[in-house]
């Protein structure tokens, strides 16, 4: 399954999912009403109820957006969509615990619960849904216009704080190699092989390699096809690739990836 599109994961997108779901729960409820959500919260208090859920919406999606951002994760689709169903959960409870606390009603604590899951999963399911199609929209647009036949696509380096460190287009790098908590970038300038240590792992650049055609060869090395002028094979039967450029050390190949490399030259 397709893993998640690489803009799911910056800061603007996480700040974007705090300030517009309680915007939109808030303005959702206080202009639809919904069935029985204004006797729930008391016709009395209920701008007063839904001004604190929605701040409490607000600062439950902070906590887990910056969760999100920071920590490393790779989802799919699928598994961003549990994870947006359990921020709404996450909300739900502490909406509750307000609800339990101030109104007067003879209703058990999970009992708030379920309520107000319902009124926010059938409120918020929206904006989720318009937020990610914008997103998809913007990232198609954008690789859109700013394709060019004339000039190399680029790659964007981001380090484990997301953090845009270095940006190359794609045929000048000749390889990735990872060592303990970094990777090791090597790329051709003015002539020159060039190494850059970024604070990442291979696992966070599968994505980035694979759009921009390099691809796996061993488990600590990706490699540009297009600089590999031949498989070789020493004297202990062990495979590894000679590149075009100089001064550039011999890439080793497991039988895992031969196959697929092999195809590509």
């Amino acid at each position: 399954m397709a893993q998640i599109a690489s803009i799911f994961r910056k800061f603007v997108p996480q700040f974007l999912h705090m300030i517009v779901l309680p915007v939109f729960f808030f303005t959702f409820m206080l202009l639809l009403r919904p069935k029985g959500i204004v006797e729930f919260l008391s016709s009395e208090w209920f701008g007063v109820h839904l001004t604190i859920m929605s701040c409490i919406i607000f600062l439950s999606v902070v906590i887990t957006r910056v969760l999100y951002y920071y920590i490393p994760m790779k989802l799919n689709y699928t598994l961003y969509s549990f994870w947006c169903l359990a921020e709404i959960i996450f909300m739900s409870f502490f909406n509750a615990l307000y609800l339990w606390l101030v109104m007067d009603k003879k209703m058990l604590y999970f009992e708030f619960v379920t309520s107000s899951f319902q009124y926010l999963f059938f409120s918020l399911i929206f904006a989720y849904v318009i937020l990610a199609l914008s997103l998809r929209i913007y990232e198609y647009r954008h690789k859109e216009f700013s394709h060019d036949d004339n000039t190399a696509q680029r790659m964007r380096f981001y380090d484990n704080q997301h953090n845009l460190k270095i940006v190359l287009t794609a045929p000048v790098v000749l390889y990735i190699a990872a060592e303990e908590n970094y990777v090791n970038i090597f790329y051709v300038e003015n002539g020159r092989v060039r190494e850059y240590s970024l604070r990442s792992s291979m696992k966070a650049l599968d994505e980035l390699c694979q759009d921009n055609g390099l691809i796996r060869c061993h488990r600590s090395f990706y490699i540009n096809p297009v600089h590999v002028k031949v498989l070789r094979k020493d004297k202990d039967g062990i495979m590894y690739a000679e590149l075009d450029a100089n001064d550039v050390r011999h890439i080793p190949v497991s039988k895992k990836y031969y196959d697929r490399l092999s195809e590509m030259l």
